[in-house]
């Protein structure tokens, strides 16, 4: 057997083969064997025809063709193994000569990557600093959340709460089908209802009535009313006013469930954020490093693994319409698209996660990154311990599998690369 090996642009590899002539009697008997193994011929037993019983019943081109599907198959592998050729895709086979058997297979192969200088990239991480805006935008989270409403006589404000009765007309004083609602509720200054639309319920009070003209926005979600002009005719049925709580002991026991002092509680708070604040910083500076990193690479992706990850995109999407509900060819139908469409919009975020995790793989072998049995274990430890004992033997079942152990492997070995390249 004599072979040649070609690189091709994006990765491929163009392997031409000549299967020597000393081979092919070999290729011909097995598939002679496989044949017969398959044929049921009256008057014998199902793979033990003799071959010369099998040559009356079967076409001899069809065993040589069967032949030489075995003897591509056969020489390909050999020569993808001694070469060490990480393919990724089936190859693309074609004959060139029957005598010698003669063929070409084009092949994708793991592509090799190179980044330019990629220890001196560094992404400095935002300096943390919790204030005291940041104290009182949860406290008046909670203060929020925990605020009773009462009636009032008095004009509407913003942040009050109203019930009105409303309807839309046209120009011409025509009712306007689904616009109409009676003791509708909103928080006046949410911006729940049409842009503008809240503004003119500011100053009236409980009885009073109004009439305005409202434009809808261009990009509204019914096309039909996008900036239609409607005139609304708006009664106040009910006007309350919030009465939000103290910060004080009581109201923090009634959030965390724990007594704690005012003091204690906006400590362990800031520390929260600030633990917050940490972990988004660290998003921050890892994603900052990655779009370093792609802007120093090198590589030529095989367009199959960009087509492979683009539909495991769409198959993603495919699985969360349809836990909704949804029969995936119905969604498809509403949205006027179809997968072919949703193939090539998601295909440039595709390439990107290929080079993503391709530069990855890259920066773990020459950063020389382990994961230690120890390392594995402490962490399935700490898994299990968010988890009550009636999971763990699940827990140390899916580990033992592989499933999630390799889970865990990945996640700590892009962790350990994040600490050692990335400044604290």
């Amino acid at each position: 057997m004599d072979y040649k090996i070609k690189k091709l642009p994006k990765s491929l590899v163009e392997i031409s083969v000549t299967v020597g002539d000393d081979q092919m009697p070999e290729f011909i008997k097995k598939a002679t064997q496989e044949i017969a193994g398959d044929i049921e011929i009256k008057g014998f037993r199902k793979g033990h025809v003799p071959p010369h019983i099998l040559d009356q019943h079967v076409d001899k081109k069809f065993i040589l063709a069967h032949a030489q599907e075995i003897a591509v198959r056969q020489t390909y592998s050999e020569i993808a193994t001694k070469e060490g050729l990480y393919v990724v895709t089936r190859p693309e086979v074609k004959i060139e000569k029957e005598e010698p058997l003669t063929y070409i297979a084009t092949v994708a192969v793991m592509p090799e990557v190179q980044i330019k200088d990629h220890k001196s990239i560094k992404v400095q991480k935002d300096e943390i600093k919790v204030s005291e805006k940041d104290l009182e935008e949860v406290i008046n989270d909670l203060k929020k959340h925990n605020t009773i409403y009462r009636d009032v006589e008095r004009e509407i404000k913003k942040e009050d709460r109203a019930e009105i009765d409303f309807e839309g007309f046209e120009e011409d004083g025509t009712s306007v089908a689904n616009t109409k609602s009676t003791n509708h509720p909103l928080i006046v200054g949410e911006g729940t209802l049409i842009p503008g639309f809240e503004e003119h319920l500011i100053g009236l009070k409980k009885e009073d009535k109004k009439e305005f003209d409202i434009v809808f926005p261009e990009d509204y979600h019914k096309k039909d009313f996008q900036k239609k002009k409607m005139k609304f005719k708006v009664e106040v049925k009910r006007v309350e006013e919030p009465v939000a709580p103290e910060l004080d002991e009581a109201l923090i026991e009634k959030a965390t469930g724990q007594k704690h002092t005012v003091e204690e509680f906006k400590k362990e708070l800031e520390q929260n954020i600030r633990n917050k604040k940490e972990d988004e910083a660290k998003v921050k500076q890892e994603n900052e490093y990655i779009e370093k990193i792609l802007k120093a690479m090198e590589v030529e992706v095989p367009q199959v693994m960009i087509d492979e990850e683009a539909r495991f995109m769409m198959d993603e999407i495919k699985e969360e319409v349809e836990t909704k509900g949804i029969e995936f060819k119905k969604f498809l139908e509403q949205a006027k698209t179809s997968e072919e469409d949703i193939l090539k919009k998601y295909t440039p975020e595709a390439e990107k996660r290929v080079k993503i995790r391709l530069a990855l793989q890259f920066l773990l072998k020459i950063e020389e990154i382990k994961v230690t049995d120890e390392d594995l274990q402490a962490e399935l430890d700490k898994l299990k311990a968010m988890y009550p004992e009636t999971e763990h033997k699940k827990i140390e079942g899916d580990f033992a599998s592989g499933k999630l152990s390799t889970q865990i492997a990945n996640r700590m070995a892009i962790r350990k690369l994040f600490d050692k390249v990335l400044p604290a």
